[in-house]
Order: structure tokens, then C-alpha cells, then sequence
């Protein structure tokens, strides 16, 4: 597996990495956790050391799960968790005070069960600006100092708010949503990390599932589906508009014998600035699926067809 160095970090992350949101449960078909275990397992059996996770997924229970399994090789992998998003019995809201940060950092450490965090990472900025983000990244800053997280990241920031970010403590990441149907980053937010020397960490690399082709117009996708809730993609005419374009990776795909999930990998992990991508799986297939994306190259005309059907 090859390994890239995440921004100003020491940290030399794979470049496929795990994305542990189904392990939370909720939302995602409520997969079995021994699967889940296999999962994480098979990941790090072929190399994967960057695992990324929330609190939010599923109310501390990804952490839970990510943090038991990895236990044993807990030296060896690099756990990449968040905050910001809490939640109650009213619901969910953003929340990136100080005084908040310094109480999520020990719930995370305890769910975790670690005395450390990698890389902990501002999950969403405060819609409403009423936390400055100095004082956001200067929280996180002291965090560092005491030795409780390695190093800071941020997560669906702007150019601006990163440059903020950067302008009181070292900022080696930036998580964005990045792939072949999603590609507005590539107007700003990815030539200045890369300009920066900031790792670049896409998240739904494969349009959570819509890339892998085992999506059609008469699959049922139920309701209470954190896609259906939440994605923008999975909505009616955005939806048939996506299928229409994942035929023509089909195409692609098959002239190297791989998937339409892998190819999409492939396209992306080829971008410069990418550091570690975080592909999802709750399934031991899965993650042998996203590991095929990698280890192989498209060649420059399949890559300009592929930049000029999903442009």
C-alpha cells in the first residue's frame, strides 16, 4: 500500500484510508459488528494505517467500535476522529467553543480508548460565526501541548476559514467531500491546499455508493437512509442525471478489467495534492473492493474522457 506524508504532519498516512461512519450503525442498514470487525481487520491486514471516524456516527459508537478493534494495534494505525457536531435529545448542532472542545477530547479519548488522538479535526466550521475561529483552532493549539492530539485538521472549510485557521496554529488537513460527481473543491479549495502544502483528505470518494454501479432507477433506498436524508445526489432528478454518467465508467472500467468503484478511486488518488482518501465499508468485500482502486493507473485519454463526461 502506498503511503503519502499528510501535509507539515509526520504522519505517512495510506492512501486508501477507512471510513468507519457505517460503523456507527445507524443509518447505514445497521451492519452486523463482527462484519465490521472483519472489515477493520482486512483493512489493516493490506496496509491501510489511516482510520477515520466521529462522534457524531452514530451517537460515540464508531469511536467505540474503531477504538476496541485497533486496541491491539494501536501503535501502528493512525485514528483520525472529529468534533463539533453534539447532539440531545433535541437534536443535533454545532458547537466549536473551547469549553466544548476540551469536553468532546475526553469523550473521544474514552470511546476511543486511547491516550491520544492522530489527527482531530474540526468536523463542520460554526455556520453562524459566533465562535471565532481562533479561538476554535487556538483550543486546539493548547490540545497539542498537552499531548492529547497530534496534529490539526479541518473539515468542509473554505479557503478563507482555512487561511484563518492557519494564521494561529499549524492546519495539516483539510476533509472535503471530493469525486468524479462532486468536484467544486477543484475550483479552490484543492490548488490551495496543494499550493500549501496541506494534505487534501477526500471524503465520499465514491458518492456514497452512487460510483459503484449497483445503483438503478428501481432500487429502493429506504427512507430513514442516511443518503436519502442527507445527500443532495440521491435526490430524484439528481439521482437519474448520476446513473446516466456511471454508465459511461462502466465503460472505462471495463477496458481494465475493474469495477466502476475502483476506477473512481483511481481517478481520484491520481489528483495531486491527495493524501489518503477515506473510503467507507461495513464489509470485509467492501474494503477489498476499495483497495482495487489502487496499485494501477488509467491512462491520460481514459482520464480526460472520465474529466470531460462528469465535468
Amino acid at each position: 500500500m502506498e503511503t503519502r506524508k499528510l501535509g507539515g504532519s509526520q504522519l505517512h498516512a495510506s492512501v486508501i484510508g477507512f471510513g468507519a461512519w457505517a460503523a456507527g450503525k445507524a443509518g447505514w442498514g445497521d451492519p452486523d459488528e463482527r462484519e465490521l470487525e472483519r472489515a477493520i481487520w482486512e483493512a489493516y491486514d493490506n496496509g491501510v494505517n489511516f482510520f477515520d471516524t466521529a462522534p457524531v456516527y452514530g451517537f460515540g459508537e464508531s469511536e467505540r467500535v474503531l477504538g476496541r478493534v485497533l486496541k491491539p494495534v494501536r501503535d501502528q494505525v493512525f485514528l483520525a476522529t472529529k468534533f463539533g457536531l453534539v447532539w440531545d435529545e433535541t437534536g443535533i448542532r454545532n458547537n466549536v467553543a473551547r469549553a466544548n472542545i476540551f469536553r468532546e477530547i475526553e469523550e473521544s479519548l474514552r470511546r476511543l480508548d486511547t491516550e491520544y488522538i492522530d489527527l482531530y479535526q474540526v468536523h463542520w466550521p460554526d455556520p453562524e460565526d459566533r465562535t471565532p475561529i481562533a479561538e476554535t483552532i487556538g483550543a486546539l493549539n493548547d490540545l497539542v501541548k498537552a499531548g492529547k492530539i497530534r496534529y490539526i485538521g479541518v473539515s468542509n472549510f473554505s479557503v478563507s476559514q482555512l487561511a484563518q485557521a492557519q494564521a494561529t496554529a499549524p492546519v495539516v488537513s483539510l476533509q472535503s467531500p471530493y469525486n468524479l460527481l462532486q468536484r467544486k473543491v477543484e475550483d479552490a479549495e484543492l490548488p490551495y491546499t496543494h499550493a500549501n502544502g496541506i494534505g487534501f483528505i477526500p471524503y465520499s470518494p465514491l458518492a456514497q455508493g452512487l460510483l459503484t454501479g449497483k445503483f438503478t432507477r428501481d432500487s429502493a433506498i429506504p427512507a430513514d437512509d442516511v443518503r436519502k436524508q442527507l445527500n443532495p445526489l440521491f435526490a430524484p432528478d439528481s439521482y437519474a442525471q448520476a446513473l446516466l454518467k456511471v454508465e459511461k465508467l462502466k465503460e472505462v472500467a471495463n477496458k481494465y478489467g475493474k469495477t466502476p468503484a475502483q476506477t473512481a478511486l483511481n481517478w481520484l488518488a491520481a489528483k495531486p495534492g491527495i493524501t489518503t482518501i477515506i473510503a467507507g465499508a461495513k464489509t470485509s468485500a467492501q474494503v477489498r473492493e476499495n483497495l482495487g482502486g489502487v496499485g494501477w493507473r488509467l491512462d491520460d485519454e481514459d482520464v480526460n474522457l472520465l474529466n470531460t463526461w462528469f465535468g
